[in-house]
């Protein structure tokens, strides 16, 4: 708790012109420049595939698997179990599995648990903001989160302190991270979001906090900064990431257009730094994305029945034991087409993928061996 953000100092330290080549972190390992590198070589030319998952059998793999018997490059997982609030589940070991073992590049977002009575944290917590019509909701006080002296000030920074420490676990394997924290801000949704103006001003200061702490108190090394304010009145310090995200949820029925508006929306907050469809309902068209110049670094479908099928909550399996693909989203025929699409890249075409060194992921493993045995 000793170490707190200096705004104006920062202000000073990140004024200079923002520089697209080079990553904003001074903190930055050999193999993290290395992974941005090869992400700056392919922007404009192809695309990363990516897949986010939540549930331990991620059996959003079967679908990829038995129609492309490849897996997607980029894997998102999530620090919503990193929290005072909820218990740990595995989302960071299955992280480290999938960079170490597989092969796979690693994105992390945070939907961040924050309580609903500071003073007992039992009555319970979420992510979602008191306005929204979830049932889950918190009341959690963002300006007095970044207010020094209060006990939401001093709850924000034990958080950041856990989430680093597991960042800080991942440097270790030296796993370079595409890190998106307080993501989708413009809306209202999260309590971290676009309420009014005191809530986008406390939005920026909290952003500055995360960055100046992660940066220089824990000094981590493996960090490339995916901003995802998606829009000019949450914009922050261009100096404090180096990728613009938008998250795109289409209503409109097999929409696999290039979204062509957004991204020239995303050009214009983005500094010439490099951007992505840091999630989505419906995958772009490559040859869509091409021919509008609208080329998204990856893609990332949610998890669940954005790929798969669903009962309730349950996968739906066919009769062989794999999970059906939820046409709603995307056919058998779309899937097969765009991921051996030769501006896709999978895992399998990463230019470090080693087949005889990377194995398929463990949930994977078991539920093809589930498929087998019957």
């Amino acid at each position: 708790m000793a170490y707190t953000t200096d705004f104006e100092k920062l202000k000073e330290q990140l004024n200079y012109k923002p520089d697209p080549t080079r990553l904003v972190s001074k903190q930055a390992s050999k193999n993290t420049v290395k992974l941005y590198e090869y992400l700056k070589s392919i922007y404009g030319e192809k695309h990363l595939a990516g897949q986010q998952y939540l549930l331990s059998d991620e059996v959003e793999d079967l679908v990829y698997y038995r129609l492309t018997g490849k897996l997607p490059a980029v894997r998102g997982y999530d620090f919503m179990g990193v929290s005072s609030c909820k218990k740990t589940d595995d989302q960071v070991d299955r992280a480290i599995k999938w960079a170490t073992e597989c092969g796979g590049i690693v994105t992390m977002c945070w939907h961040w648990y924050a309580p609903n009575d500071m003073n007992d944290y039992s009555k319970g917590s979420s992510f979602y903001y008191k306005t929204t019509d979830y049932d889950h909701k918190t009341c959690f006080d963002l300006c007095k989160g970044v207010t020094e002296g209060t006990a939401e000030y001093e709850f924000i920074i034990r958080e950041i302190d856990m989430v680093s420490a597991e960042l800080k676990r991942m440097a270790e394997f030296d796993i370079p991270v595409l890190w998106r924290p307080l993501h989708e801000a413009n809306g209202n949704w999260f309590w971290w979001g676009n309420h009014d103006d005191k809530h986008r001003e406390a939005y920026k200061k909290l952003w500055y906090m995360i960055f100046d702490r992660m940066e220089n108190y824990h000094k981590l090394p493996n960090l490339i900064w995916v901003w995802n304010g998606q829009d000019k009145c949450m914009e922050v310090n261009p100096n404090t990431f180096d990728i613009c995200g938008d998250d795109i949820y289409s209503v409109k029925e097999y929409d696999h257009s290039s979204q062509k508006e957004r991204f020239s929306y995303m050009e214009a907050l983005a500094h010439g730094k490099l951007i992505t469809l840091s999630e989505c309902g419906y995958i772009p068209e490559p040859d869509k994305m091409k021919k509008d110049n609208a080329m998204w670094l990856w893609w990332l479908p949610w998890w669940g029945e954005f790929v798969y099928k669903r009962d309730g909550y349950k996968p739906v399996f066919d009769k062989d034991g794999y999970t059906v693909i939820n046409e709603k989203y995307m056919t058998e025929d779309f899937m097969k087409r765009v991921m051996s699409h030769p501006d896709v890249i999978m895992r399998e075409d990463l230019p470090w993928y080693d087949k005889d060194r990377h194995k398929l992921p463990d949930a994977l493993m078991k539920n093809l061996e589930r498929i087998e045995s019957k």
